[in-house]
């Protein structure tokens, strides 16, 4: 993953995102993983560890659906991404703009802090 530059359209269309729509705070920032699969990422504990630390609500999370990868390609601003390393592969956190959902600085760098703790960048 860590090889071929990051755009919005390779985030969109080659990773499930997940986001949080129980907190504004958390507007237009998405854990993504890649759709080809091989991150061994645990969502549910890496979610679990996120609402314990205040960085996650306690709704489920959601995935962009595919019917939705269009319009999220048309309305969304790319602003950064982080990529991660699991023992048996990668996955990254992704920040975006839209203008329903501005994300927000503060909470990026927490998110960024959180996983910097957790995982290894690649």
């Amino acid at each position: 993953m860590s090889a071929a530059p990051l755009t919005k359209e390779s985030l969109i269309d080659d990773h499930d995102l997940s986001f949080d729509p129980g907190d504004p705070a958390n507007g237009s920032l998405y854990l993504c993983e890649a759709r080809s699969g091989g991150a061994g990422l645990d969502r549910a504990a890496v979610l679990a560890k996120l609402r314990a630390a205040g960085l996650w609500s306690e709704q489920p999370e959601k995935q962009v659906p595919d019917a939705h990868r269009q319009a999220y390609k048309d309305q969304m601003q790319f602003v950064e991404a982080t990529v991660y390393r699991t023992t048996s592969g990668e996955f990254l956190i992704a920040r975006f703009d839209h203008p329903k959902y501005p994300s927000s600085a503060t909470r990026w760098q927490a998110w960024q802090a959180f996983f910097d703790s957790e995982f290894t960048r690649a």
